[in-house]
């Protein structure tokens, strides 16, 4: 059998219809990884073995459907409740805090068969692109990106196979990215936020974070019930794809020269055009006053209450909301609403459109500023630019490893679809999968 390491949720369901290998056998070699590389990367939060055993042998006991995803282990990121488990936030001000109930999104998942039982770090509160003290699986001296870090470096290391994130400002995909593997947004308000603790209501968004583009597909299946697993993908269909151009630069060197080279690969096989979308530091100043002014709407009292419980970032970006003015808030809507009309337009002429889900390489956590084109610029705000359009416009987008080059690195593409077209989304995404010979790799150095 294939080490547990480099198990996908696709391999192992056909391992468990051949009957080679039972769920228990599985979580034991789960638990021995763990205990490999997890004190190299600290992906997990309240992580013991022996609790999470006995709640497999629970899940064991009980009647699923008969999904993909049945018997498959799937961890969580610490904002996503999980019955009888804590749900911190990676934040003093919810130490201890026990989850009553599943989150929807887990019932979903459980009533799917799913073993739920492991919960991954986050940046507090989803703020931040860090996730400290979670470190990259491919280069630990670097950030595995955030807020969903934790999730990613699970993934990534193979302590997960699949795992969920949440994506305000792209807290799924730029972690993806910098760990080499899938990050999926979904179109905003698809899937359930009960028991998710919340950063920005109205740009929230719950997703997977996986190994392959089908095992995205299946894991999406089952928070969904909405994508069909069963069904011919045409892989000869022409699309036609827009290359956003305003990321062109800019962007790190050798980040550039592969993308590049990831845009020739592509344009080798569809139509291809550049094009662009909005102005990116209106739709970055857009989403960042939305986003501190609802954060702050969820924040501000508890900070008043306990302010020593909450770190100084949290605190600062919710002081910088709270200063916004209900006008300008509704502005700031209003202003989303004409970038929305107008990109929406783009969906006429394009399938999809393609641009960076990265503009460096992983970066140091000590680092603030990073340089790009030769200049010095900050950090974790180019770690989210390529990222945000899609999360103001509610649109559905994927972060997938396109290519590498000689010292291990990896860049990733995103592919942007219109809202509610997840399912075309994910069979293109599955299509190039296929096309380029797409496959996951198990971190050199771990």
């Amino acid at each position: 059998m294939t080490e547990f390491k480099n198990l996908t949720i696709e391999s192992l369901h056909k391992l468990y219809k051949q009957g080679a290998v039972s769920f228990l056998e599985i979580i034991n070699l789960q638990i021995d990884h763990i205990k490999q590389v997890e004190n190299k990367i600290y992906s997990l939060v309240n992580f013991n073995s022996e609790e999470y055993l006995k709640l497999s042998k629970r899940h064991e006991n009980e009647v699923h459907n008969q999904h993909y995803i049945n018997n498959i282990p799937i961890a969580v990121k610490d904002l996503i409740d999980i019955k009888d488990l804590k749900t911190e936030a990676n934040s003093e001000s919810l130490k201890n805090n026990i989850a009553k109930y599943d989150s929807d999104v887990v019932k979903i998942l459980k009533s799917n068969g799913s073993f739920v039982g492991m919960k991954t770090n986050t940046h507090e509160y989803a703020y931040g692109a860090v996730t400290p003290p979670t470190k990259n699986p491919w280069n630990l001296n670097s950030i595995p990106g955030g807020s969903s870090g934790g999730s990613a470096a699970a993934v990534a290391s193979g302590i997960a196979l699949g795992a969920l994130g949440s994506d305000t400002a792209g807290s799924i995909r730029e972690p993806a990215a910098l760990c080499s593997v899938v990050g999926f947004k979904p179109t905003i308000n698809l899937i359930s936020l009960k028991g998710v603790v919340p950063l920005a209501w109205t740009l929230d968004v719950v997703g997977p974070i996986t190994k392959t583009v089908t095992d995205c597909a299946i894991l999406f299946s089952a928070i969904s019930n909405q994508y069909d697993l069963e069904k011919d993908i045409n892989y000869k269909k022409d699309y036609k794809l827009g290359i956003l151009s305003e990321y062109f630069s800019p962007m790190d060197k050798s980040i550039k020269k592969m993308y590049q080279s990831a845009l020739s690969l592509i344009e080798e096989k569809y139509q291809c055009s550049e094009t662009s979308s909005w102005n990116i530091d209106e739709v970055i100043s857009t989403i960042f006053l939305i986003l501190t002014a609802e954060s702050a709407a969820f924040l501000e009292e508890p900070i008043k209450k306990n302010p020593d419980l909450f770190g100084g970032d949290v605190k600062q970006f919710v002081q910088m909301g709270s200063e916004f003015s209900a006008t300008e808030y509704l502005n700031a809507q209003r202003a989303r609403n004409l970038i929305v009309k107008s990109v929406d337009k783009l969906f006429d002429k394009f399938d999809f459109l393609i641009a960076p889900a990265q503009l460096m390489h992983p970066p140091s956590p000590e680092n603030e500023n990073v340089d790009l084109d030769g200049e010095e610029l900050p950090r974790d705000l180019n770690l989210i630019k390529p990222l945000v359009l899609s999360s103001l416009c509610g649109y559905p987008a994927i972060s997938i490893p396109f290519v590498r080059n000689n010292n291990s690195e990896s860049f990733s593409i995103q592919i942007i679809a219109k809202r509610g077209s997840d399912s075309d989304l994910l069979d293109f995404s599955r299509v190039l999968e296929k096309e380029f010979q797409l496959k996951y790799e198990y971190p050199s150095n771990l």
